[in-house]
């Protein structure tokens, strides 16, 4: 029986986290002509936007709602951020060479 409910659980939160997980990276992927500065707010709101779509989802009643809802904007903007920092990371390396070892 406990296992059951864990294994609802695990589900319920995979639900919860993919759509957010895929719409952080499309936004990262569809973005790439914006500034930082831009991309970082719109991905927050993005986020928001993400999390209450749980709203019409489930009944305004239901006690586990705001919990999908936090785990869906963390996860979106887990996913972006993590996204965008490695896009930067790759702009920044292709400036900044490495120098090269000098052989004595």
């Amino acid at each position: 029986m406990i296992i059951a409910l864990l294994v609802f659980l695990f589900l319920g939160l995979m639900a919860a986290v993919a759509p957010g997980l895929l719409v952080g990276y499309a936004f990262v992927a569809v973005s790439g002509k914006l500034s930082l500065t831009a991309r970082i707010p719109l991905l927050v709101a993005l986020a928001m936007g993400t999390a209450a779509l749980w709203l019409s989802l489930g009944e305004p009643a239901n006690v586990l709602l705001p919990l999908a809802m936090l785990v869906s904007f963390l996860a979106t903007v887990t996913s972006g951020a993590t996204f965008l920092g490695l896009e930067a990371r790759k702009r920044h390396a292709r400036h900044y060479p490495a120098p090269a070892w000098q052989s004595w």
